[in-house]
């Protein structure tokens, strides 16, 4: 961070993020400052620098190795002279190349001062900045935070009376070391030389309290200079190159001087070094004349008239740009255009390298012609090249045009084509129909969808694949651009009627009963007819399986459309029902599942009436009783079916002689021949037991018994056993 004793100084420098601290005494500069007049950054090289003399500091220059207390060298690097105890820098800079002083600090003779410095050939009566880098080069990771260095500056003249200070207070320690910028202003009366005095005041360790020096500037102070433009909000401005030009800079000064002298000065290398412009020595400047191309910066210094001519009493303005860019050169291109009368051609339309011209109606002064000017036959046009930032060419490049009519006849042209799969899309390859429009071999086709588009300019939205085009059958009409060597375009239409290609009504898979011959037939009406067995009939006869074709085509309006169809004959037979799963016991959830056996090779389909079919082979929510299964070939190869009984047990009886639920067994038990039926009584008594045939009418060793609940169990032939009661009612 730069330090300055004065709150009003116009520039600052913040080099890190440490807030400095201001202390506010002696004379203050409040207006501008000058270029730097002392410069002391300790020069560059390779390796150590040479000694400073013993005029300049009093502790010991060190050539080689570490450094000890009070010994000091002129180095780029701190590397090797501390081991880790210090940081490795450069100097403040950062040009490994510079030298900086770099100090082992102790308490010698006089208080510690380590630099003292001699500066001549400055200007009385004027206020000087003073600046210097510090960094403290203790790295705190090796442990070395005990003493920080407490720097003073301070500014003599040569009989020793004090003419500015600054004390920094404890520099503290970095984690990555900081170089700081500290400084301060003083004012010479009579004298122009001053004594550099930099000393440290904090005690000596072991390390500790260690320093390095870089950079130190004198600056002149004076009253604040200002600088504008006549008529410009900017002081960032443009020229070309040769140009006549008035730039009017206007220059101020505040009260200070009581005999100001101006001063204008030019740079050509951004500021690095200024030249006096001759003769530029009044409060304003007028740039007229641009000369070479190149970034020019202008300013104004300002001095007593008695120092006006000494660069290290001036105080500067800032700067004003001017860049003055280079003429372009002349442009080139066909000085003969041809244009067609189909295109509209304005001045838009004129081509020459590079692209970027102003248009003149004459080959000096002249008019600018808009781009949207109409063409004219026989008519010469000059162009100037223009840069982005409005420079122009020196020489205009002429262009003298014809107007032709195009000289290419086109029509138009039409076709019938097949759609293969009358879906209403068929890929068509546009370009083969170029040959219809017209005989031109080197001209340039591209197709529309809409007239618009085709006719526009540059022929916007062309259609991106013209050799892969889906035509669809409600399109209309394709339009086509044709563009010719005789910088015509011209343009002709393609229509296209998709006509419906023949279609065959054969099945994807055709059924082929076991042991006997199918007849197959393409259907009539059809010009030709080619089978995959080699006939030519309407219809073939097939009594194997296989994988087949036919190709059939059509005549229709000179067109002549195609089909083909691929199909296989699958050998198909009747079901043979190997075996039927039910689920039963159950008033209305029962199941039925039909299996057929492995020699049934047909597509096969169900039905439990013989009338309604399902492609599932199952049946389900079905109430007991007695059910016919059907399975039936998709082929038409025959039908097969099996009765099926689903069993349950009546939940009562009333055995009373009426002819009606006199007597008890299970329902449909007849068809297991194996079935038992054991019944108990309530209290486990086993009451009768039935056969697949038999039935209980509700006595006990012929005598009737009473009104009540009873028990079975039932054994079925599957072994699977059924236990519930029912109810008898007398």
């Amino acid at each position: 961070m730069l330090i300055f004793q004065n709150p009003y100084m116009r520039v600052f420098f913040l080099i890190s993020l440490l807030t400095f601290t201001m202390q506010i005494h002696g004379q203050l500069c409040e207006g501008s400052l000058g270029d730097p007049v002392v410069e002391i950054d300790f020069g560059s090289g390779t390796g150590r620098g040479a000694a400073l003399g013993s005029s300049i500091t009093a502790f010991t220059n060190s050539n080689s190795g570490e450094l000890d207390e009070g010994e000091y060298t002129i180095a780029t690097t701190t590397s090797g002279l501390k081991r880790n105890a210090w940081h490795v820098t450069a100097d403040h800079t950062g040009n490994s190349n510079g030298y900086m002083m770099v100090i082992n600090s102790a308490v010698l003779a006089n208080e510690g001062v380590f630099y003292t410095k001699t500066v001549t050939e400055l200007c009385a009566n004027t206020t000087y900045e003073f600046s210097a880098w510090l960094i403290n080069v203790m790295n705190p990771s090796a442990g070395t935070d005990q003493y920080h260095p407490d720097v003073t500056f301070r500014i003599s003249d040569t009989s020793g009376n004090l003419l500015g200070d600054y004390n920094t207070g404890d520099i503290p320690q970095t984690s990555s070391g900081t170089w700081l910028q500290y400084g301060f202003f003083f004012t010479l009366d009579n004298d122009t030389e001053v004594v550099i005095t930099i000393l440290n005041s904090a005690p000596s360790a072991h390390p500790g309290n260690d320093i390095a020096l870089d950079d130190i500037a004198f600056r002149p102070c004076g009253p604040t200079v200002t600088i504008s433009v006549e008529n410009e909000t900017s002081t960032s401005l443009t020229a070309c190159e040769n140009e006549t030009i008035n730039y009017t800079l206007n220059g101020g000064v505040s009260s200070g001087y009581s005999a100001p002298a101006y001063q204008w000065q030019v740079s050509s290398d951004h500021g690095t070094t200024w030249t006096d412009i001759l003769g530029a020595t009044s409060v304003t400047y007028t740039f007229m004349t641009s000369a070479a191309n190149g970034t020019y910066l202008y300013r104004m210094a300002v001095a007593q008239t008695s120092d006006i001519d000494s660069i290290n009493c001036r105080i500067v303005s800032e700067a004003v740009t001017i860049d003055v860019l280079a003429t372009p050169a002349a442009l080139t291109g066909l000085a003969n255009q041809n244009f067609c009368t189909t295109q509209a051609s304005t001045i838009a339309h004129l081509v020459v390298e590079p692209n970027s011209a102003v248009w003149y109606d004459s080959p000096a002064n002249g008019n600018v012609l808009p781009n949207t000017t109409p063409l004219v036959d026989g008519t010469t046009y000059y162009a100037a090249q223009e840069t982005v930032n409005g420079c122009e060419s020196d020489d205009r490049y002429a262009v003298t045009i014809s107007i032709v009519s195009p000289t290419l006849l086109v029509y138009n042209a039409s076709d019938i084509i097949c759609d293969s799969l009358n879906d209403g899309f068929e890929m068509v390859n546009l370009t083969d129909y170029e040959p219809q429009f017209t005989t031109c071999t080197d001209c340039l086709f591209s197709y529309y969808t809409n007239l618009t588009d085709a006719q526009n300019e540059l022929g916007i939205n062309p259609i991106d694949i013209p050799s892969a085009y889906d035509w669809v059958s409600d399109t209309d009409i394709v339009y086509v651009r044709i563009d010719s060597s005789d910088n015509c375009s011209q343009f002709s239409e393609l229509s296209i009627t998709l006509q419906s290609s023949p279609v065959i009504s054969i099945p994807d898979s055709i059924g082929l009963c076991e042991n006997t011959s199918t007849t197959i037939s393409a259907g009539s009406g059809f010009n030709s007819y080619l089978w995959s067995t080699s006939e030519e009939t309407e219809a073939i006869t097939a009594s194997e399986e296989g994988a087949y074709w036919v190709t059939v085509t059509k005549y229709e309006g000179g067109l002549i459309c195609s089909s083909t169809k691929n199909f296989s004959v699958v050998l198909s037979n009747a079901a043979t029902i190997s075996n039927i799963e039910i689920t039963d016991w159950t008033n209305s959830d029962n199941i039925i599942a039909v299996y057929v056996s492995d020699t049934s090779i047909g597509d096969y389909e169900y039905s439990l009436d013989g009338i309604n079919y399902q492609d599932s082979n199952t049946f389900s929510e079905l109430t007991s009783g007695n059910y016919t299964t059907y399975v039936r070939d998709k082929n038409g190869c025959g039908i097969e079916n099996q009765e099926v009984f689903l069993l349950n047990y009546p939940k009562y009886f009333t055995p009373n002689g009426d002819g009606t639920h006199d007597t008890w067994s299970i329902t449909y038990s007849e068809t297991e021949p194996a079935l038992t039926t054991k019944i108990y009584d309530r209290y486990g008594k086993l009451i009768k037991q039935l056969s697949a045939t038999s039935t209980w009418d509700g006595t006990y060793t012929g005598n009737y018994l009473p009104s009540s609940d009873y028990w079975f169990v039932v054994i079925r032939d599957n072994g699977k056993i059924h236990k519930g009661h029912f109810t008898l009612k007398r």
